[in-house]
């Protein structure tokens, strides 16, 4: 008798099993993964916004998803990454996921385990997803997660996290303050958008200025609740930027810096846009092409050039130097859940001193009398008060004007520093 063909993998399952091999083990970037997935030509626009919850709220939980399924395997480590993905994933639908059905899950996961041949793994899959499948509102009562466990223990399960950077946030803000952004970093950032450059401005923004779920608005910035979908939205899309990262710019009060301002970690030009809107007189650099061509093509008419903010010259000398810096991203996890899988104690220590680098050339790179913004999407102190204070003190003529910090009850659901230094 001939074994019947295996189902194929639904198409959005196995967008996001692809996207998270590459993420977790291949250690590309979430996004970056996740358009590879996508461009592969096996999903269509319906099943785009599944795929994405579904790598994204996965990593934002994979520590929670990991406990629940220790409790029912006697030894994980015995399945390839592979099929611990896939289990994974599944467990996240049935947790997670209302509108999808247990039993569809628990098919689709069974059917895709018959695909390591010989390794019977259909009974242990069924049997498993069944069980996490019966925990109903268990998986949602933190006292599930406290089974002999220590308190750390339990921080690391519930909020999904690695110990390390659950001790570094408790030691640094201190219990109240490190809570708050545990379980930010759960959950799904804001939805932030900005306006400046599209063909229908004054008319989008007439119509969702007036949305009663508005979050919040400044400018042509605006923040929708996490999770907000479009049912339309218009062509040319509108371009997405934090809203967390608006408002770091504009605590540092941006139309008193001296110009021209010289963006030296512009990125795809999120923070080059803000300036723009605001009539600025702002040049851009960045050491990755691909970054400046994205920049070039959604904001035409930007000076830019390609540069490392650490050693490179701009092409003239500017009366500001904003410094989006390279950091470790702790304070945007819920956009970038991969981070926290990915990241080492050592990791920080790197990167404090790239950012050391990047102010020493700023500093001789600024006219006399101007200014230089820092701005980091970090929640660690090396990164951010550290750094500043190291630089002040082997630099007398630069003094502190403000520093700024999103406060931790922040619905926004991300975190930004942001410091302004003037230059004598």
């Amino acid at each position: 008798m001939t074994e019947r063909p295996l189902k194929p993998l639904p198409p959005a399952r196995q967008v996001a099993l692809e996207a998270l091999f590459r993420c977790l083990h291949d250690k590309q970037d979430v996004q970056a993964a996740l358009d590879v997935a996508l461009s592969s030509g096996l999903i269509d626009g319906r099943d785009v916004g599944l795929a994405t919850e579904l790598t994204y709220g996965y990593l934002r939980l994979k520590g929670r998803i990991e406990y629940v399924l220790s409790r029912f395997l006697k030894d994980p480590g015995k399945l390839t990454p592979k099929m611990r993905l896939a289990m994974g994933v599944a467990a996240y639908e049935i947790l997670f996921l209302d509108r999808v059905p247990a039993y569809a899950s628990v098919d689709w996961a069974v059917e895709f385990s018959k695909s390591k041949p010989g390794a019977r793994l259909s009974g242990l899959f069924n049997a498993v997803l069944r069980r996490v499948s019966e925990l109903g509102e268990k998986a949602h009562d933190p006292d599930y997660y406290r089974k002999d466990a220590s308190k750390p223990e339990f921080i690391t399960r519930w909020y999904s996290c690695p110990q390390w950077l659950a001790d570094l946030w408790w030691r640094t803000y201190g219990e109240e303050t490190a809570l708050k952004y545990l379980e930010a970093q759960v959950c799904p950032p804001a939805l932030g958008f900005n306006l400046y450059g599209h063909p229908d401005v004054d008319e989008l923004y007439a119509e969702i200025s007036g949305w009663p779920e508005l979050v919040d608005i400044d400018g042509l910035s605006f923040a929708l609740p996490a999770g907000t979908v479009f049912d339309d939205e218009p062509e040319p899309p509108m371009a997405r930027q934090s809203f967390a990262a608006r408002q770091a710019i504009e605590a540092l009060s941006p139309e008193t810096w001296p110009t021209p301002v010289w963006d030296a970690c512009a990125g795809r030009g999120g923070k080059t846009r803000i300036l723009l809107e605001k009539g600025i007189d702002v040049f851009a650099s960045d050491p990755h092409r691909g970054r400046l061509a994205a920049l070039n093509r959604e904001l035409p008419g930007v000076e830019t050039f390609e540069a490392n903010a650490a050693t490179d010259v701009p092409l003239r000398q500017p009366g500001t130097i904003l410094l989006d810096m390279p950091c470790s991203g702790l304070g945007v996890l819920s956009r970038r859940p991969d981070t926290k899988w990915k990241r080492t104690t050592s990791d920080l220590a790197d990167l404090t001193r790239l950012q050391d680098e990047i102010l020493e050339n700023a500093v001789a790179q600024v006219k006399p009398g101007g200014r230089i913004v820092v701005i980091t999407c970090t929640l660690n102190p090396d990164e951010n008060e550290g750094l500043i204070k190291r630089f002040l003190a082997a630099h007398p003529e630069v003094a502190l004007e403000r520093e700024w910090t999103t406060p931790p009850d922040s619905e926004l659901n991300e975190f930004f520093f942001g410091a302004l230094l003037s230059v004598k």
